[in-house]
């Protein structure tokens, strides 16, 4: 009797450890491995400047700003995810940048707390740190394997994850597309 408890422990806490030490899947899929890196230095752009990172920033390649071309963007490392995107009114499948790694290669200043995305048409939102450290929110470059134009709302569009997450609400998400400056805060 006493090796038949001993046996079921031993199962029951095998099986426990294993339900503990599985990780539900990422939300994202890595498409390029990043080949620039927080301490990298980011190489002036060569090509025509889609994006400005201003404030309180330590990695600059311009002055007092970070610039970067889509090349030198996508360095970074781009990943994709799938959303039911509320404003297309269909799924889609964005690639691009994680913010959270898009922060640590301009090296975000520590005091900072928001990221103000400003669009091309001025309009601006602001998107707290904290949920860019909490969720893989994307700088999107890529519709379903297209690069986005001004015309699909590109060059960079921000994505929430929020099929993936049920804290986030699709009115909570931050979606400013046709973006052309962060403005770290």
């Amino acid at each position: 009797m006493m090796h038949r408890v001993m046996s079921v422990s031993l199962v029951l806490i095998a099986l426990l450890a294993a339900a503990c030490g599985s990780q539900p899947a990422p939300a994202y899929e890595v498409v390029a491995p990043a080949s620039v890196n927080q301490g990298s230095s980011i190489p002036a752009p060569t090509e025509a400047v889609i994006l400005t990172v201003t404030g309180a920033i330590n990695n600059k390649n311009a002055g007092d700003i970070l610039e970067f071309d889509m090349p030198t963007l996508e360095k970074i490392g781009l990943v994709k995810y799938t959303v039911s995107d509320p404003w297309l009114q269909s799924e889609v499948t964005y690639t691009g940048v994680l913010m959270s790694e898009l922060l640590e290669v301009a090296e975000v200043s520590d005091s900072a707390t928001t990221v103000r995305v400003v669009a091309l048409d001025d309009y601006a939102a602001d998107i707290p740190i904290s949920e860019i450290e909490t969720w893989p929110i994307l700088l999107a470059t890529q519709a379903d394997g297209e690069y986005l134009t001004v015309d699909t709302n590109g060059p960079t569009r921000i994505i929430f994850p929020y099929d993936t997450y049920s804290d986030i609400t699709a009115a909570r998400n931050m979606s400013v597309w046709n973006n052309k400056l962060l403005e770290i805060r």
